[in-house]
């Protein structure tokens, strides 16, 4: 696992954009844990509250989460099961799949998450501050053009 520390150790001459896309999440993540204290969204784990971020703006079934992450059904199913006794999703069938399910942000879910992008709203205001809304903004540009890089 790359880590801040690991600069520190590496023979590159220069970071590598992987490495710092997860410190950087890494930091993200950190903040918006700090955040989520005192709102009532902290109940859920943070695992859980990242891959319900994913369900959202990503929907898919749990066997297709599970191959995209690079983790086993079982691991899927058990975050999305405490995400469904949390109230915030719920379990479609999949049409001609008795097995796969497909995971469905509820109306309490819909709403946590409102609140959560209220948050992710505050984070990136701090971040402008640090950084300036201008380059906050061609961050955002640059990572969504990289978001849509194909790799085989």
């Amino acid at each position: 696992m790359s880590t801040s520390t690991d600069k520190k150790h590496s023979n590159s001459a220069r970071p590598t954009i992987r490495g710092l896309l997860q410190d950087t999440w890494q930091k993200l993540d950190k903040r918006m844990i700090e955040l989520r204290k005192g709102t009532g969204l902290d109940v859920v784990r943070p695992a859980d509250a990242n891959l319900f971020m994913t369900i959202c703006r990503h929907p898919r079934t749990v066997s297709e989460l599970a191959r995209d992450r690079g983790v086993t059904r079982q691991s899927i199913h058990s975050a999305v099961h405490r995400l469904v006794e949390a109230g915030a999703l719920r379990l479609d069938p999949v049409p001609g799949n008795l097995r796969d399910k497909m995971p469905v942000p509820t109306e309490k879910g819909l709403e946590a998450r409102k609140k959560a992008q209220a948050l992710v709203a505050e984070m990136e205001q701090e971040l402008a501050e640090k950084l300036g809304r201008e380059k906050l903004e061609t961050l955002r540009g640059l990572l969504q053009e990289l978001n849509e890089v194909p790799f085989s």
